[in-house]
């Protein structure tokens, strides 16, 4: 008997990230990815963090975000304002990345705060 393996929020968030590029790059319409959210998978995912995925320090996450989106450090400095080199010491851990930082890279990364944080 093969056991149902449990769906996290992460990796449908990764997925629904990825459907949302290729809307923005036209891929795929839209309606075609509207239809294809079923609900009831939706309402099915597992609401708890893993373990292993407490782990992930916010830097480690942003640089997952960057990757995905296909967004440099100068673009990331671009859209929040600031230089390269901050940029590059956030992601590095040498500045902090405080709750008012983690929203404003939640907003240039088009996530909620969670995504930077790992927190629900």
């Amino acid at each position: 008997m093969r056991t149902k393996k449990k769906v996290t929020a992460l990796k449908v968030g990764q997925e629904l990230i990825e459907l949302g590029l290729k809307v923005q790059r036209k891929e795929v319409s839209l309606d075609v990815v509207i239809n294809e959210i079923d609900p009831d998978f939706l309402g099915s995912v597992s609401k708890d963090i893993p373990e292993w995925e407490k782990d992930i320090k916010p830097y480690d996450r942003i640089s997952a975000l960057m990757e995905i989106q296909g967004i440099n450090k100068s673009e990331l400095a671009r859209r929040l304002g600031i230089s390269r080199q901050y940029v590059t010491d956030l992601l590095n851990g040498k500045k902090p990345i405080t709750l008012k930082a983690a929203k404003k890279l939640a907003h240039a990364l088009e996530v909620p705060v969670s995504g930077i944080l790992g927190m629900q």
